[in-house]
């Protein structure tokens, strides 16, 4: 006789798209007509921005650029100058054959930047990127639950609190204001490059929105009046709320990740410094979920055959913020620094029999004065910790802050901290009863006795009371016993 299974239905977000992938650009630039000939390249630096996620039905693409700029010293001497270019990119990934529609997170960041001359008038670049997907599907699990069963069948049932994604969006916000520095005229000043980075300080879930905070740090390379280079820092906070689907309780929880939609900076008639920028929250919203289950049954009775299957949910185990510290030496020759930025790639990771041993590198742009006069230096930075877990896991990295490099000119070294926060979910799904099909009724011995002596192995209380056909609260009541008993105690099992 085939048992009733009624399913009860969860629906949830799955991460279809865990994956951080590496691209690479080359770009020739030609100098405008009136800009004077390169004698020597100091340095590039550049703005990751991103301008579109689409998801079809078989795939999903993003589209973005980076805004470059090249500082070189011209041939005839004079002013530095600046060469800027627009490098677009896509790229593109396959989804999972019947993937439903959902809705994508995406982080970007710079890994390196070169740029040589072919000529006096011609500049190579090449730049590397990385782009960080996290693809949120919904989905349903249809979980099996047996009800209206005969007295004589018992199951192992569990009550498992489940993490799973819920919802996801984003919110977009602009940020307008004038630079100032401590009340220093800016006005013989001009911007020879300038990048973004925005960080939070505070979020929180609060009912049916998103409350977070933070501020925008503003990297300007100046030149001021006399041609001296010196790169400032400005920064301007924010606050902003994203309305959610639905409300949560104490257990709802929002990832965020911020990027960059535009960026400008601009000189006006009188000579104020003006910032223009526009972001994108991305946001995904957990929450927990208790989820019954049926791992196990039997009958003191009959035999009772049992089908399994695994659901394939994505809970999620943990998350975790990690810090990365690399280094990397210094040139020997470097008087005074002028401006100093950072390129990272996304930290990787790959299994070990103990855990995960992870890894970042990147670069480092220094601007710096000698005997020559200013010169530029570009130096590779590593950074390596191993990560100790018996679990196997499935990692995404949902969140990246590239570290301000720090110089240590008595030490020689350059030293950076680069954080991230890994989101771990389980690698292995749940095992689940999807069907139940109970014979005939057995008849008893009646020679068996009715109470036996056993001892407690590994199995626990479950495992012995199959074994023996008896019950777990039988198990109890003649023991007086509340939990499991000690491994290696002799009970008393009532054979029912």
């Amino acid at each position: 006789m085939e048992l009733q299974l009624n399913k009860r239905s969860v629906s949830y977000l799955n991460p279809v798209i865990t994956e951080c992938r590496n691209l690479e650009q080359t770009q020739e630039l030609r100098l405008p007509d009136g800009m004077p000939d390169v004698e020597r390249i100091l340095g590039c630096w550049g703005q990751s921005v991103l301008r579109s996620k689409e998801w079809r039905s078989d795939t999903v693409s993003v589209t973005g650029g980076l805004m470059l700029w090249v500082l070189y010293r011209p041939e005839e001497g004079g002013e530095l100058r600046t060469l800027d270019a627009w490098v677009p990119y896509q790229t593109r990934w396959d989804l999972p054959q019947q993937t439903q529609e959902g809705k994508l997170l995406v982080q970007s960041t710079i890994r390196f930047l070169d740029a040589r001359s072919v000529s006096p008038r011609k500049i190579l670049i090449r730049a590397g990127l990385s782009l960080c997907l996290l693809a949120l599907a919904p989905e349903e699990a249809a979980i099996p639950i047996p009800e209206n069963l005969p007295e004589d069948v018992h199951l192992l049932r569990r009550q498992l609190p489940l993490r799973l994604y819920t919802e996801a969006g984003e919110k977009s916000f602009a940020l307008e204001d004038t630079l100032s520095s401590a009340g220093e005229d800016l006005a013989d000043w001009s911007p020879l490059y300038y990048t973004a980075q925005a960080n939070l300080t505070d979020q929180k879930v609060v009912g049916d929105k998103i409350a977070f905070r933070g501020a925008v740090t503003l990297h300007v390379l100046l030149q001021g009046p006399e041609g001296r280079a010196e790169g400032r820092n400005f920064t301007f906070p924010f606050s902003q709320l994203a309305e959610l689907e639905r409300s949560y309780g104490s257990d709802g929880e929002a990832e965020l990740q911020l990027c960059v939609t535009n960026l400008e900076v601009e000189k006006d008639a009188e000579g104020v410094l003006h910032l223009k920028a526009a972001f994108t929250a991305q946001y995904a919203v957990s929450d927990v979920t208790t989820v019954s289950t049926v791992e196990d049954g039997y009958s003191t009775q009959r035999e009772l055959k049992i089908t399994r299957e695994e659901l394939a949910l994505s809970p999620i185990r943990e998350r975790r913020w990690e810090t990365m510290s690399g280094e990397a030496a210094l040139p020997e020759q470097v008087h005074s620094e002028a401006d100093l930025s950072a390129f990272s790639d996304f930290p990787t990771w790959d299994r070990q029999t103990d855990g995960y041993c992870l890894d970042a590198q990147g670069t480092a742009q220094l601007l710096s004065y000698d005997d020559k006069g200013l010169t530029g230096t570009q130096l590779r930075w590593s950074g390596h910790r191993d990560w100790k877990t018996e679990e196997p896991l499935r990692m995404a990295m949902t969140a990246f802050v590239p570290g301000e490099p720090q110089l240590n000119p008595g030490a020689g070294k350059l030293c950076i901290d680069t954080r991230f926060r890994l989101t771990c979910f389980a690698e292995d799904g749940i095992l689940v009863i999807s069907a139940m099909e109970l014979g005939e009724t057995v008849q008893k011995d009646p020679a068996r006795p009715s109470l036996i002596l056993r001892r407690a192995g590994e199995g626990g209380l479950w495992e012995l009371a199959k074994r023996t056909g008896s019950t777990m609260e039988a198990i109890r009541q003649a023991n007086g016993l509340e939990g499991e008993p000690e491994k290696g105690r002799m009970l008393l099992i009532p054979v029912l």
